[in-house]
């Protein structure tokens, strides 16, 4: 029953999201701490900024680059911490000269049970040990839904912003037009009232 009780307190995670601006050629690093054994389940997506590409680099306590995605608009990445301290998540928007990265990101951290002398795997009956997989796969499922939650968030505004653009440029397109058809309008009146003109003279 204790092992039982141990699982089911296991299955929680602690769940970090941000939202963070990063300027143009600069960085910004976030730490977490994490204990050795502990499953890193985290996602990212650049919502706003140019061509939305960001370098993403995580260090480990001892400054080991444990993951690394350069000049990508998202992605997710998980790994078991391999010693205890204080991790370091950082994104870096260097080869951007110009323009600002608005980037949304998730840190998903939990007890990942290896070290755990409660719940060693010979300590585990087929039960507990359904239960522990049924808390990894909620883990997981979690994740992947904040990850797409934030994808769509990202699409849905992208196409807004797409949406309002190609009004507005049909707009000035339309304007064009009409401004072009009025000045032909006044010109050629222009012309025939000369025209008109000229004729009654050469009448008279």
């Amino acid at each position: 029953m204790t092992i039982l009780l141990a699982l089911l307190a296991a299955i929680p995670l602690a769940t970090q999201g941000f939202n963070v601006e990063i300027s143009a050629g600069g960085e910004e690093c976030f730490t977490e701490t994490i204990s050795r054994g502990e499953k890193v389940i985290g996602s990212y997506s650049v919502s706003s900024g140019g061509t939305l590409e960001i370098d993403l680099r995580v260090y480990d306590s001892s400054g080991k680059t444990l993951y690394e995605n350069l000049g990508y608009s998202d992605d997710s990445y998980v790994f078991v911490a391999n010693k205890d301290g204080l991790y370091k998540f950082c994104f870096s928007n260097l080869k951007s000269t110009l323009t600002a990265k608005t980037v949304s990101f998730n840190i998903l951290v939990g007890t990942s049970l290896v070290d755990h002398e409660v719940a060693k795997k010979e300590h585990l009956d087929p039960l507990e040990n359904s239960i522990l997989l049924l808390g990894e796969s909620l883990q997981f499922v979690v994740h992947e839904q904040q990850y797409l939650i934030t994808r769509e968030r990202i699409s849905r505004e992208t196409n807004s912003s797409t949406n309002s653009r190609v009004f507005w440029w049909n707009m000035l397109q339309n304007l064009a037009v009409l401004g072009i058809g009025a000045f032909q309008i006044f010109h050629i009146r222009q012309f025939l009232d000369k025209k008109s003109g000229v004729s009654r003279r050469g009448g008279l």
